[in-house]
């Protein structure tokens, strides 16, 4: 459900915090200034619409390719070298489990 007035955007803010289960201490001031701060920043930075969007992209050899720098700008050279798109690797031990991350 999409909130449609002031008191509907409130309350969905309450319940997206924990209300009522938990119980949320601000006074109705702090939340119609709170309220009022995020339109404000919306307006300003979002006038037009703009929304973040999160796109997925698969890398491919071609990518990577055209990625790598070529070594020294020897004209002419059509080996690549070890600059570009690459994958890195890091290994390390949290509470005795070794743990390895490829980025």
């Amino acid at each position: 459900m999409r909130p449609r007035n002031r008191t509907e955007f409130i309350d969905y803010c309450l319940r997206q915090l924990g209300a009522p289960v938990l119980e949320i201490n601000v006074a109705e001031e702090q939340i119609q200034d709170l309220v009022d701060d995020a339109l404000q920043y919306f307006q300003e930075r979002h006038f037009d619409g703009v929304a973040r969007v999160l796109m997925k992209y698969r890398i491919t050899a071609e990518d990577i390719q055209r990625g790598l720098a070529i070594p020294d700008g020897a004209p002419g050279s059509t080996s690549y070298g070890p600059v570009g798109i690459v994958t890195t690797q890091a290994t390390t031990n949290i509470v005795g489990t070794a743990t390895t991350f490829t980025y």
